[in-house]
């Protein structure tokens, strides 16, 4: 059992469904309030001194800030960031992808609050207030190559790049970003992105940390070949005294049952020495029974 899988028993509440999605609404309001009242945003953005004077509303509504100002870019990029986390949450489970949004904006608050100690000379109020998820949300894309490094994804809708290669090409689109500002003289914005971007990535780290990640393993979905003898064995063991199933199916990791929820699809693991059933959230993150595998890594 990975780090990430204790952590999940111990905060399950994270498993809240349509975080992203409130994310993404949250941003394409914040898109509509710059172009109708732009100076509205002044009290949404994140800034270290307004918040230690009170205003802590803005830890959070600072997601709201937009990157962009081009309405084609912003759809695109809703689109796409709510296509990539709902992609992972079918691959990770919900409670992965929840965490990994959550402790990145944490610690994107965290470096804000950095920069604004350090660069407390330079970083006024308008510069800070730059800070967005922008980089947290794209590091999501960098997660699902390193899942499928061989899968193939066109790069700028039209050039096909294997997943291996776009996490080394995202992450020098990064460096350009940070180049380009300082070449145009905006010291303080270019220090921005570079704490921006630090705390990206480090939380990627974290989440790969966490999650026992080794580069090399292959990862891919193959179908469940279900034993049913065993199947038969199990459901029989849960019989009540009247003769009546409690439940059909439970997951061998979180516990949880189709009665308890019933949203979730319930899957025997094929690689699992044994009869052992898993929920949708856990059926390609946990540890192969036997194997010392992940389901992650290689496909259940």
């Amino acid at each position: 059992m990975s780090l990430m899988d204790k952590l999940e028993r111990k905060l399950g509440f994270l498993r809240y469904p349509r975080l992203m999605l409130y994310l993404v609404i949250a941003y394409a309001a914040g898109f509509v309030i710059n172009m109708i009242f732009p100076s509205a945003l002044n009290y949404l953005v994140f800034s270290p001194d307004l918040i230690l004077r009170g205003q802590v509303w803005r830890l959070i509504t600072f997601v709201m800030v937009p990157n962009t100002d081009q309405f084609f870019l912003a759809l695109i990029t809703c689109f796409i960031y709510f296509s990539i986390s709902r992609a992972l949450e079918q691959i990770i489970g919900r409670w992965r992808v929840n965490f990994f949004l959550v402790s990145g904006i944490l610690i994107e608050i965290i470096f804000g609050f950095l920069y604004y100690f350090i660069f407390n000379s330079l970083a006024g109020y308008f510069l800070v207030s730059y800070l967005n998820p922008y980089y947290l949300y794209a590091t999501l894309f960098v997660v699902f190559a390193l899942i499928y490094p061989d899968a193939r994804f066109l790069f700028m809708f039209i050039i096909p790049i294997r997943g291996k290669w776009m996490v080394f090409i995202t992450l020098g689109m990064y460096a350009i970003d940070v180049v380009a500002a300082f070449m145009r003289g905006l010291s303080g914005y270019a220090w921005v992105l570079v704490f921006m971007i630090a705390a990206a990535v480090i939380n990627l780290l974290v989440f790969l940390l966490l999650s026992g990640y080794r580069p090399g393993k292959r990862s891919g979905r193959r179908s469940n070949v279900v034993n049913m003898k065993s199947y038969a064995k199990s459901a029989a063991s849960r019989n009540q005294g009247n003769g009546a199933p409690a439940y059909r199916h439970k997951c061998a990791l979180c516990g949880r049952t189709d009665k308890t929820n019933p949203e979730l699809d319930f899957r025997y693991c094929s690689k699992c020495q044994g009869a052992y059933e898993y929920c949708s959230d856990h059926l390609y993150t946990h540890i192969h029974v036997g194997s010392g595998q992940t389901g992650s890594a290689d496909g259940t």
